[in-house]
């Protein structure tokens, strides 16, 4: 599957490097395009670390282009704190295409923040709770 991951961060990296590790197409964007760039040029890695040591993934896309990232996504997933949601929300939203479906992790009250109405506005498939994630 192809599953593009939003944002840079702890959550960001650990989501972008278990999907890799599972066999998905994983397409990586991150806000600031001059870590974005280097991070390419060092390899386009990501070092995990887990109970089974250290190596390193390598996602199929690290890009500062957000809808590049996004662009045939079937999963759009965006572990970023949901304080950055809002922002992003009208960012996103032109990029969407049918049937996608996009987890913010972070929204509580998704159906109601500005950042949900718009991905809902774009036509997003919809919003998922952690649960639902295995049915896709």
């Amino acid at each position: 599957m192809r599953i593009a991951v939003l944002g840079g961060g702890n959550g960001g990296f650990a989501a972008a490097a278990d999907f890799c590790e599972a066999g998905h197409e994983v397409r990586l964007w991150r806000t600031d395009a001059a870590e974005a760039a280097r991070q390419v040029a060092a390899g386009g890695t990501i070092l995990l670390k887990d109970v089974r040591g250290e190596r390193e993934v390598k996602p199929a896309l690290i890009t500062a282009d957000l809808g590049e990232a996004v662009r045939g996504a079937t999963l759009i997933l965006c572990p970023a704190p949901a304080t950055t949601h809002a922002a992003l929300g009208p960012r996103l939203a032109p990029h969407l295409a049918d049937r996608q479906v996009h987890h913010s992790c972070g929204l509580v009250d998704h159906h109601e923040s500005e950042a949900g109405q718009c991905v809902q506005a774009a036509g997003a498939e919809g919003f998922l709770g952690a649960g639902d994630l295995e049915t896709i």
